[in-house]
């Protein structure tokens, strides 16, 4: 019979809400033993590098995205452990290699893995999500090679970008008639749109991947218009499936929205938390709702792991999102969609704050270049104001 190793508290998920967990449980428990159980190959690290800082920073290197949170939160740490089931009734975890633990209190932070795209598999072709995966696209990238990238989310356009100040050549294949068209008021996507074109990415709208092979030590892309595209490796940012499955094995209270948790990120059942992109709650400004972004994640594990060594502690913190690509950076709170009312307001040059209006009811706010105090963007929201309400006090022009 296999042991059951024991541990006061068990972390399911090796990323930043697991690491940050872990400094929450320490914060308040400075002995009580730790595991953390990670499908990763390697030791939790700052997952934003791998698309933005690495990239673009020659003084900062693979090594330094290191969390190394099993040394400083004096924890275990299993990589490559898949678990298979929990029991939260007996307080025990089984993996896919044989391995068994029991827990007094355990963290669910599964987070999500990236989407595919059906063909063989190849180190040449990389849906970014690990670290892993950031090695392999360096191998193929630099040295005048050209990479297509497929996908205008964040990973698609950050690793677009920092591809394309890496001394590589960029084919980036865009679903819609522009970037971030369903985000980003038109002029900021042309805005975009010439950062890219002045480092030398060719664009290819209006288009999908339908399917790639693999010719010698090339990629032949063939896109959903008979469109066909050769380059040394490809890139996908096609968004990311979150991983409810051991949440839904254990049976969970779930809603539309991901696992369900309270103010203090407890789920529905007994000495179980949950943390990152998988929960579904009760936002302070925004109500119940999710969030699949790293700020979310670390404040959450962290306030998951508070919660579970004996802190009760609301989960108070409003997520932002936030992206930076060339000299443009951008914060946003809220719901992003053109499809809304936008209003813009003009700082200094260049630095515009967007307001994402629905029938005079704030949706979300948009930050553009501004060097603008997001607590204070979080007060404003928290007073739900109305549109008309802002324009009596804000210098506001109607885009759409």
């Amino acid at each position: 019979m296999t042991a059951i190793q024991h541990f006061n508290y068990l972390l399911i998920g090796g990323g930043m809400a697991a690491d940050q967990a872990a400094a929450g449980i320490r914060s308040v428990d400075a002995k009580g033993s730790i595991g953390i159980l990670s499908a990763d190959v390697d030791a939790p690290y700052a997952r934003p590098a791998l698309s933005k800082k690495l990239w673009v920073d020659d003084d900062f290197h693979d090594e330094d995205i290191d969390l190394q949170t099993a040394k400083k939160q004096q924890a275990q740490l299993f990589l490559k452990t898949i678990v298979t089931g929990i029991d939260p009734l007996a307080h025990q975890v089984k993996t896919a290699n044989g391995q068994a633990f029991s827990y007094e209190k355990l963290l669910l932070a599964t987070g999500a893995q990236a989407r595919q795209l059906t063909g063989a598999t190849s180190e040449r072709v990389i849906a970014l999500r690990s670290k892993a995966d950031y090695l392999k696209i360096r191998a193929f990238s630099g040295q005048q090679q050209t990479v297509i990238v497929v996908g205008d989310g964040f990973i698609g356009s950050e690793i677009a970008a920092g591809l394309a100040q890496s001394n590589t050549q960029v084919i980036y294949v865009v679903a819609g008639q522009q970037l971030f068209e369903r985000k980003l008021p038109t002029a900021l996507c042309q805005e975009l749109e010439q950062k890219y074109r002045a480092a030398g990415v060719k664009f290819y709208y209006q288009k999908k991947a339908a399917g790639y092979q693999i010719e010698a030590n090339q990629i032949e892309l063939l896109l959903d218009d008979g469109t066909k595209l050769l380059g040394d490796g490809l890139v996908l940012g096609l968004g990311a499936e979150v991983n409810y499955q051991l949440a839904q094995q254990a049976g969970l209270l779930m809603d539309q929205n991901g696992v369900v948790v309270n103010q203090q990120l407890q789920t529905s059942a007994t000495d179980v938390w949950a943390a990152g992109d998988i929960i579904s709650y009760p936002d302070v400004i925004l109500g119940q709702t999710k969030s699949e972004h790293v700020k979310h994640a670390i404040q959450s594990g962290y306030v998951a792991g508070q919660n579970m060594a004996g802190k009760v502690t609301d989960y108070t913190y409003t997520p932002y999102f936030y992206s930076w690509i060339f000299d443009i950076s951008w914060e946003a709170l809220g719901i992003l969609d053109t499809r809304l009312q936008m209003y813009q307001e003009k700082l200094t040059k260049g630095q515009l704050i967007y307001y994402f209006d629905d029938h005079q009811q704030l949706q979300g706010i948009l930050s553009w270049n501004a060097a603008v105090d997001l607590d204070h963007l979080r007060n404003l929201f928290r007073q739900h104001p109305s549109l008309s309400t802002l324009q009596q006090v804000l210098p506001l022009k109607q885009i759409k």
